[in-house]
């Protein structure tokens, strides 16, 4: 019995094996019927379908991430209409986020209910921010608009939306081809909250670039909060181990960009309905 033990491939070993011998075109196709099978246990389904794709963070961890979020799985789960809309479905986190974004703006003489017009979110999944936004802070913008790579949640987000006559519109787009989809467009208020992190460093950077480029009052960001040091002290980003999500110094992005930093707030490792609370609001130099 010890030499039939002895003698067995590790099970990580097997893992190992069959991800070298499987093109990852193929395991990722794979993983998506894995993941849509009814076993009656989704974190089963979830489990597998990580196991086949983990050799792929270590490949190219944006388009991991990408991968997950376009396919609407993992941590795209929850992202459906009846778990995210209304009042009392948004995360105590982002109504401290948006209740500070108002109060910069009213000390900078802006009155949110009719000054500002147009507003567009990065990584809007569902559209359900931009939904809160509309009712109860941008209550006189003309045109509210969201950008996400997520098909399912847009189309979900978009049925929601037209049924309830928002003026919210919903596009599918990648955000690293955010130059392309932003055109010549400004915005009066440019947000992005919990979607940088699953960009690396440099990517990162660049789509806040964009946005800045693209903002007219004010850019809101919601980042992840290094537990333990201020983002704004980090030198390089780092990863979350749990996720393999990245926690960014968007301090450092926003001025690289030549933008200047109006506000922030980090609380480190104190968590507010499970999320750190790591918020950046910036404005373009129009003398750059």
């Amino acid at each position: 019995m010890n030499s039939i033990h002895a003698n067995r491939m590790p099970k990580e070993s097997i893992k190992k094996v069959f991800r070298f011998l499987i093109p990852l075109p193929l395991r990722k196709r794979l993983a998506v019927w894995v993941y849509r099978l009814n076993w009656g246990n989704s974190n089963r389904n979830e489990w597998w379908t990580l196991e086949l794709l983990r050799d792929f963070v270590e490949k190219d961890i944006n388009e991991y991430h990408k991968f997950l979020w376009s396919q609407h799985m993992a941590y795209a789960k929850t992202y459906e209409p009846g778990l995210r809309f209304g009042h009392e479905n948004m995360e105590a986190s982002r109504k401290i986020f948006f209740s500070e974004l108002k109060d910069l703006l009213v000390k900078s003489n802006v009155n949110p209910g009719t000054d500002i017009s147009t507003v567009c979110e990065v990584g809007c999944s569902l559209g359900y921010q931009l939904r809160y936004l509309e009712t109860d802070l941008f209550t006189g913008a003309r045109e509210l608009r969201g950008i996400d790579i997520d098909r399912y949640a847009i189309a979900a987000g978009a049925a929601y939306l037209r049924d309830v006559r928002s003026k919210v519109d919903l596009v599918c787009a990648d955000m690293e081809a955010l130059e392309t989809v932003m055109g010549n467009r400004t915005y009066d208020v440019m947000v992005c909250t919990g979607t940088l992190m699953y960009l690396n460093e440099k990517s990162a950077a660049h789509v806040v670039d964009v946005m800045l480029r693209h903002t007219g009052t004010v850019l809101a960001i919601a980042g992840l909060a290094h537990p333990a040091t201020d983002n704004c002290l980090l030198q390089q980003s780092t990863i979350r181990e749990q996720d393999k999500s990245f926690i960014h110094n968007l301090d450092f992005m926003v001025k690289k960009s030549g933008g200047n930093i109006m506000a922030r707030r980090w609380d480190g490792n104190q968590m507010v309905g499970g999320h750190t609370i790591y918020f950046v609001y910036a404005a373009r130099n129009t003398n750059k």
